[in-house]
């Protein structure tokens, strides 16, 4: 599910894709290392930088993370591909790099409640169920929640945690507080974003009338 794509327009957006010259090298000759070689490293590191993002847009999740990977071996500090490629290890199912870089950068960043959304999204839809963890889920994201209370995203994980939980009622007044928000703070949400969140509305709406009829079944 590519649901929390969104999260990356800190720094990923489909305008910051540079213009690609004729003679400019592949993302394929950038891997073989061409190119690199008389470059400085702060100009490796932003050719890098563009290629990327060119790999997250086409969702080839693994050779993105092969791309932000290399610029971490020439700076291991690098803010911008530690931030980033922590989301993109999620969409590559890479869930334990994602899980342990999340928890450095929450660390080192307590306020910054995009990272906790972000783990607490892995916890609540790792198809490796080694990695789903409800509890960790609703955690995470209510300590988003507590920073940032009007952001309709962190809602939205929050559903989907109870969800997972079995706790379709609060799912499902978690999504719909999600749409009152995203209607009154939500800025560029797009038609797919839209059908996805209507999707988990239904979603969690038939699970909790399901359970409230079974509930009535065995009184």
């Amino acid at each position: 599910m590519k649901l929390k794509t969104v999260f990356l327009t800190l720094f990923i957006t489909a305008t910051s894709f540079p213009v690609i010259a004729e003679d400019t090298p592949s993302a394929d000759q950038v891997s073989s290392g061409l190119m690199l070689n008389k470059q400085t490293d702060e100009e490796r590191i932003e050719f890098l930088l563009h290629v990327a993002q060119a790999y997250f847009a086409e969702e080839d999740f693994d050779s993105a993370v092969s791309a932000y990977e290399r610029i971490l071996e020439i700076d291991p500090d690098h803010f911008q591909a530690r931030y980033v490629v922590a989301h993109v290890y999620i969409n590559a199912k890479q869930y334990g790099k994602a899980e342990s870089l999340l928890l450095k950068l929450i660390d080192e960043n307590p306020d910054d409640f995009k990272l906790m959304n972000n783990l607490a999204w892995l916890y609540a839809t790792a198809d490796d169920l080694k990695y789903r963890d409800g509890k960790k889920a609703v955690r995470y994201a209510q300590e988003a929640l507590a920073i940032s209370p009007d952001d309709h995203h962190v809602w939205s994980t929050l559903s989907e945690a109870h969800y997972i939980n079995g706790d379709y009622e609060r799912a499902y007044n978690a999504i719909t507080t999600m749409a009152k928000k995203a209607a009154r703070h939500g800025q560029g949400v797009t038609k797919e974003q839209v059908e996805a969140y209507n999707e988990q509305i239904r979603k969690c709406k038939r699970a909790w009338d399901t359970q409230k009829m079974l509930k009535e079944t065995t009184k």
